[in-house]
Formats: C-alpha cells, structure tokens, sequence
C-alpha cells in the first residue's frame, strides 16, 4: 500500500505529467509536484474558502514564501485544469483496490463488479455562465454537474466527467460493451429503451428506475407474488393505478414487443411507486433481491457526500474557468486520496472501515504524508502511524448490521476482514 501510494506521486512523474499537459514550462518554484501536493494537502484538510488559502498553504509546506499574483497565475494557467484531471486519473488507476466481493454461494457471484452511474451538481459563479450554464438560469445561472461512475466493489468511482448543468445527463452513462458480467444501477434521469437493450446484447445486466414517462405495455403479472390474470396489454400506468399499492412484478414490452423488460413496482412515498426496469431473471433474482441491489445505489450518494463535505467540493471565488474546472479535479484527488487509505487501512488490519469517518480524520495524515514528499524522505513511518491512528478511531460502528440491513445484504463479503 505504501509503495503504491509512493509511485502514483513520485516527484518525476507528477512533475513530467505537468509539463506534458502545459501546466509548467520550467521547473521554478512552483513545481507540478509542490503544487498538486500543497493543494491536495489544503483540500483535505479544514475549510478553504479562497485562492489565498492555497496559497498560504503552499508557503506554509514548502517553507517559502510566493507572492499571491505569481501563484495566480500558475493556477490560471488552462493546463492547470487539465493537470489536476490526469493526476485524479492516475489516482484512480494506481490506488484502486478491491474492497468487497460477492460470497461464493451468492446470486450475485455472477458478477464481476456494481456499475453506479449518477451525478451531482452545485453553482459557480455566475460570471462563468457561458462556459458552464445551469439549469435554473434565473437563480444559479451558472453551475456544473460532476459525472460519475462508481465500482461498487472498489468503492470508489473509476471515472468522472465535468459538464455544465445544463446538459443532459443520458449521454454520461457507461458504454454498453464496458459492461459485460457487470450490474449496472441507475437513478430515473437515464432510462433508455435502446441502451437497456445494448448492454442486454453486450452480456450486461442493469436495474434502472423508471420516470412517469416511461409508460410501456404490461403483458404479465405477479401481485404479491402470485400470477394475475390479463386479457389484454394495458399500460403501466393504468395497471398501477388499478393496483396501488402493491408489490408488482410485471413482464412489459415498448411498442408493441421491440422491447421487452422485466418492470418491479414497489410501494413508497409516491403516489406513482418506485418503478425499476431491469433484464435480470425472475430466478434467482426475486422482486426482494432487485429491490435490495437497487438499493445499493445510495453508495454513490455517500461518495458524494463526502466529497462536499470533507473534500472542499463548493463554489470557489473565482471567475477564471481553468481554476473553477482545475479545482474540482483537485477536490476530487483529495477524496481519492482519503478513500485510499480507508482502505488500505482495511485491508492492512483487515477491519471494516468507515470511509465517512476516514474522510473527517484523514487530512492531518496526508498533511503529514505531503510533507515528508515534499522533503524527499521516506513515508514509511508517516503511512504505519497513519494505518494505526485510522484502525483505532475510524473503523464501521457496526459491521453485523450490515449484513442485516446494510450494503452487505445484497450477498457481499468484505476483502480482506478478520473475525
């Protein structure tokens, strides 16, 4: 774990990877590697609420002192923003790490991994309106939309995406031939008949939540788990308005047999009913067991979360779309970063970790970490201490309930966990 952590920011490569995207000419002062280090050491840590907190942090870890217009400028730079985006991607690639996997005697042992694909949005300034306009142009007229896509069982995401609001989210869904003996999971703002049947094609499976506007023609029925009697299709929307609040398993077909699915129709807060389009058979795959693996989905949610809250993902003070867009790829690295070391902290003293709890706690850690980088010594003892502060005050509050009502129901096992 530590080597790994050491190659992915080795002072030549983040230094030479800056240079390749434009973001340094010339090894000066403010080095790719200093800067990406002292940034990612300021995101992780407390509050940043502007450019001068970078600043300052840059000074602080590399005991010098750069005037605030000079590292402006490096920040204003646009192969900043492309530099902070191929070091998140080198992140992604060089600390990923299999946390969880399915039990052997499971139904979901047929999977080689949980795809998520959702997005989360926030306001910009409003200057950057034309580079990145938002949906509600009269209260945010500028926001962008962070794309992701999430590998349940490294529980981190394996790409993400940068948009303005404004554009549709349908287009961010993964390609159908990347989901061969994988379960995709979606929220109802990407269904899509022709998609559903690609990844079909392609060997994939999905569960997708369906909008009111999806309104097929259900040709058979389960209603509490028992056969109904049809003489005829009737749309999806009449049959649940016949059957409201029922639990329905339902074979359905868009215009008229091109496309056919398998539709589970569950009760809940809406009047309209959580409805979930998925090509996954009726056996082994029961309505309960769809109903949990779509549930799995809210992981996403939490990475989110953490990202906004521990990893200082907001609206920066700036009117300069190279820092905005470079900014949120650095964000995102400090999350990449944390979420590494909960868990490698797994699987080093092989407990289940909170990365919540890691998110909150970490950024003294890779204060640390910085800067033993920065000073070009070892980061052994730094990466032992931080293992053993993390599996002593961050570990799950209650690994059990998650195999009764948690994200382990779904039939998963966590790598690498000791009794």
């Amino acid at each position: 774990m530590r080597t790994a952590l050491a190659r992915a920011l080795s002072i030549d490569d983040v230094n030479q990877l800056g240079r390749e995207t434009g973001q340094s000419e010339r090894l000066r002062t403010i080095t790719p590697h200093r800067l990406f280090l002292s940034t990612i050491a300021a995101l992780a840590g407390g509050r940043v609420e502007s450019l001068a907190d970078l600043q300052r942090e840059f000074n602080h870890q590399n005991n010098i002192t750069v005037a605030y217009k000079a590292f402006y400028n490096r920040l204003a730079r646009p192969g900043f923003a492309a530099f902070m985006r191929q070091m998140f991607s080198r992140l992604v690639e060089k600390l990923c790490i299999q946390t969880l996997a399915p039990d052997g005697h499971s139904a979901v042992s047929r999977f080689k991994d949980f795809v998520i694909q959702d997005g989360s949005s926030f306001a910009l300034k409003k200057k950057l309106r034309d580079v990145f306009p938002g949906r509600f142009t009269t209260v945010e007229p500028s926001a962008v939309e962070v794309h992701a896509t999430y590998s349940g069982f490294s529980d981190e995401v394996s790409s993400v995406e940068i948009a303005p609001d404004s554009e549709a989210e349908r287009q961010f869904l993964p390609e159908p031939t990347t989901l061969k003996d994988r379960l995709l999971l979606a929220d109802r703002g990407y269904p899509s008949t022709k998609y559903f049947d690609a990844v079909r094609e392609n060997g994939g499976s999905f569960i997708v939540r369906l909008s009111r506007s999806h309104d097929p023609w259900v040709c058979a029925a389960w209603l509490d788990g028992k056969r109904a009697t049809l003489n005829k299709a009737v749309r999806l929307s009449r049959f649940i308005a016949q059957n409201a609040n029922r639990r329905m398993d339902l074979d359905v077909e868009y215009d008229r047999t091109e496309y056919a699915f398998r539709v589970v129709v569950l009760p809940g807060h809406e009047t309209t009913m959580t409805r979930l389009c998925t090509n996954l058979p009726r056996t082994p795959f029961s309505l309960d067991l769809v109903s949990r693996l779509y549930r799995f989905r809210w992981q996403i949610e939490l990475v989110f979360k953490e990202w906004k809250s521990y990893a200082n993902l907001h609206k920066f003070d700036t009117a300069n779309e190279n820092i905005a867009a470079g900014l949120i790829w650095a964000s995102l690295c400090a999350a990449v970063l944390k979420r590494f070391l909960a868990h490698a902290a797994q699987l080093v003293g092989g407990k289940p970790m909170s990365t919540r709890r890691v998110a909150m706690c970490a950024g003294h850690i890779i204060d640390e970490l910085v800067a033993a980088l920065l000073a070009c010594v070892s980061i052994a003892t730094v990466f032992h201490e931080g293992m053993t502060f993390l599996l002593a005050n961050a570990r799950r509050s209650n690994p059990a309930r998650d195999r009764d009502t948690g994200r382990l129901r779904t039939g998963l096992i966590v790598v690498g966990a000791r009794s």
